[in-house]
């Protein structure tokens, strides 16, 4: 079948993480259904293997550059990818994020995973614009509107006023073939001591701060470790660092960066616990991930945590 759908993957870096991987498993699973797509990215290499045809992009919309790389995708988006889907004549647009072009003329399916710069706005100083008037307009031009969760959906209506009528809840999913029970995990510490695991973002919003009051507490009453694994702003990870320092947690917290996907199944086997006390989520994949590994999960009751 010739290419009918446009896919804009430009939010796939060099080194994915959250979005890059959603998208990225997204296509991946529509690839297996349908063979009439043109993907466009600027990491061709992770989508080796699929039925439909890749269109390389530009490195400068990485998402790896920052706000320049997000500035310089929204240019590209239209201009030059506008032009490239009406030469074309694809007919229909699938966006991963809400990411779209203003006035194409042809149906734009638009992702939107949460609305967290506009519930927090000082974790996100330079996406209020964007947010509040950008992307309302792409929402407004594209046929269907998805969203991870009820809860984002709710905000959808709530901050845009998009009809309830466009707009359709999917849930996101994990790899069955990656998160499984897979026996006991590694000790991170030479004590054997169960331990405590966080992942996610280093920002305000995820009630990091709180979690460790909340440790500190559990730790005088049992020996136990936390684990955190995550990355965020210098001057947030140092405050957290200082907090665990002045609670006197320093040979009982672990900071990790980034890990891969097998060693992170590991993580979630090896933890008595996966703890998630965010204020505010959009889905709350991380969840979903440590249940798969059979691992209990202590979550907040906000936003979309409940319905996962």
């Amino acid at each position: 079948m010739g290419a009918r759908i446009a896919i804009n993957a430009s939010i796939v870096g060099g080194n994915p993480t959250g979005l890059g991987i959603y998208s990225m498993n997204l296509i991946r699973a529509l690839d297996r259904i349908r063979d009439d797509f043109v993907v466009y990215s600027s990491s061709p290499e992770a989508f080796r293997g699929l039925r439909a045809r890749i269109q390389r992009v530009p490195a400068a919309v990485r998402p790896d550059f920052g706000m320049r790389g997000h500035l310089v995708r929204i240019l590209w988006l239209q201009s030059m990818l506008r032009v490239g889907v009406r030469r074309a004549g694809l007919r229909a647009l699938l966006n991963t994020m809400p990411e779209g072009i203003a006035g194409l003329g042809i149906p734009q399916v638009t992702v939107v995973h949460d609305l967290l710069p506009l519930r927090f706005p000082p974790e996100y100083p330079r996406q209020q614009y964007y947010f509040r008037y950008f992307v309302p307009r792409i929402l407004r031009t594209s046929r269907v509107v998805v969203t991870d969760s009820e809860s984002t959906c709710r905000d959808v209506v709530d901050h845009y006023g998009v009809r309830p009528t466009k707009l359709r809840v999917v849930y996101p999913g994990y790899d069955p073939a990656v998160f499984a029970r897979n026996g006991d995990g590694p000790s991170l510490r030479p004590s054997g001591e169960p331990y405590f695991l966080y992942v996610g973002n280093l920002l305000p919003h995820k009630n990091v701060f709180r979690l460790l009051d909340a440790f500190a507490i559990v730790r005088r009453r049992r020996p136990c470790q936390l684990v955190i694994r995550g990355e965020g702003r210098p001057s947030y990870v140092r405050a957290l660092r200082d907090r665990v320092e002045t609670l006197g947690l320093g040979d009982a917290v672990t900071f990790l960066s980034y890990v891969d996907e097998r060693s992170l199944c590991n993580l979630y086997t090896g933890a008595a616990c996966f703890v998630l006390p965010s204020l505010g989520e959009g889905f709350g994949l991380t969840i979903l991930e440590a249940m798969a590994c059979g691992t209990p999960v202590v979550a907040a009751s906000a936003s979309s945590l409940p319905e996962v």
